[in-house]
């Protein structure tokens, strides 16, 4: 579990105007491992044989895991244990992995890679699995503990993107606990799309590699968090939903709220803490940061230059999942995993009190307005490293100037009635 700092309340004389700081957090036990999901070789329609796949993986990229998933009716049952010998001879725990899988394809729904079984589909020649997609998921959940990937959405027109990812049930939901982008588009169209549908799914960008650029093709790579780096552990972290896709061959990419990991369920509270890590060791810099909920875009940080780790409070309080997309300024995108917040807050008046509150113009350049209609009302303001840079405390409506403030995105949270509500500001220069 990533450690929190406890956190002051900060008093005033005539009333209470309290915030839940900002404040710099660490990964804990998790390390961030980078790989691929989705490679074939000759034994299907790919190149070269899996030993050569793993080893260029290892040596040539410098993947920290490397799945082999030929086509499942294009194997036999020699090729397909072959694979699984060859990808323990590769795996040295806490050096390299490698994963025997297996890609499922129909015609009519689209492709699934599956992982961690002991065998295959064994009666491929009856053809049942190209037309009856339950008739698959029932093998999924018989061959327990295997592990499922919606490979490429929206990748073939000819398709129905699994009768458009109409939610089956929780037996199936844990079963699949992956999607995978090999584009933007595909992540635009259809992450979302699925979430909203009562998937709990977490993204990793693949390769799907057919020649022997097993981790060259591109710099995109499936993220995990694990505790170590081997078979077990990087299972339990898919499992876990901790995982993330990434165009940066390096970057990462970490959100927990109130200390629950991405891939995890929150209970809803009034306000909660969002933490969010975001590095590239090569220090590039970010066009974009959103904060993306089941209604949109909740907030964007904006540009950012360096690397963010910063805590800052969110009220969801009619969001069932939240995530962080970020943009690099060469254009290279990477999508967390979600955190999904689960139940009702019993009381509405602050959703309604919330609602209320406004603040304009936004971006701002001279001043903007605060708004809350109520006596006894407060503001903190802090840039996206969590300096407090702004207080103040008013009588229903305050102006700022927003010139004391350098240009670039800040947290405003307002304290009304001992609650708080944080919203985000973008100050421009021109």
């Amino acid at each position: 579990m990533l450690k929190k700092n406890l956190l002051k309340p900060i008093l005033f004389v005539l009333f209470i105007c309290y915030f839940l700081p900002f404040s710099i957090l660490a990964q804990g036990t998790y390390q961030a491992y980078f790989g691929n999901l989705h490679s074939h070789t000759s034994n299907s329609d790919g190149m070269n044989e899996p030993e050569d796949a793993y080893y260029y993986a290892r040596y040539t990229a410098g993947l920290d895991f490397l799945a082999v998933t030929d086509h499942v009716e294009q194997i036999d049952f020699l090729e397909w244990y072959y694979n699984k010998d060859e990808a323990d001879n590769a795996t040295i725990n806490g050096t390299f992995v490698g994963i025997a899988g297996w890609e499922w394809g129909s015609p009519i729904y689209g492709h699934i890679n599956v992982f961690n079984t002991t065998n295959i589909i064994d009666d491929i020649g009856s053809l049942w699995y190209y037309e009856d997609f339950p008739a698959f998921i029932n093998w999924l959940l018989s061959n327990s503990p295997a592990i499922a990937q919606f490979n490429h959405p929206g990748d073939d027109v000819y398709v129905n993107n699994w009768n458009d990812f109409e939610y089956i049930n929780t037996s199936t939901d844990v079963v699949f606990p992956l999607i995978e982008f090999q584009n933007v588009q595909q992540a635009t169209d259809w992450y979302e799309f699925a979430l909203a549908k009562g998937w709990h799914l977490s993204p990793v960008w693949n390769q799907d590699n057919h020649s022997a650029d097993w981790g060259t093709k591109n710099d995109g790579r499936a993220g995990v968090w694990a505790a170590t780096l081997s078979r077990s552990s990087l299972f339990e972290a898919i499992n876990a939903g901790r995982t993330y896709a990434t165009m940066d061959k390096n970057a990462k990419i970490w959100i927990e709220l109130n200390g629950i990991p991405m891939g995890s369920q929150q209970p809803i509270q009034s306000s909660m803490l969002l933490h969010l890590f975001l590095t590239d060791v090569d220090n590039e810099s970010w066009t974009s940061i959103e904060l993306v909920t089941k209604n949109g875009v909740l907030m964007n940080i904006g540009t950012y230059n360096g690397n963010l780790d910063t805590t800052f409070t969110l009220n969801l309080t009619n969001d069932e999942w939240v995530f962080v997309r970020a943009i690099q300024a060469d254009s290279d995108y990477l999508w967390s995993a979600p955190v999904y917040v689960t139940g009702t807050i019993s009381n509405l008046s602050n959703t309604i009190h919330e609602k209320s509150i406004q603040l304009f113009p936004n971006p701002a350049k001279d001043y903007f307005v605060i708004n809350t209609g109520e006596e006894n009302s407060c503001v903190m303001i802090y840039n996206v490293m969590g300096k407090l840079v702004y207080e103040n405390s008013f009588q229903k409506s305050l102006k700022v100037n927003s010139k004391v403030l350098a240009a670039g995105s800040y947290f405003v949270n307002i304290t009304v009635s001992n609650l708080n509500y944080t919203k985000n500001i973008i100050i421009r220069d021109f």
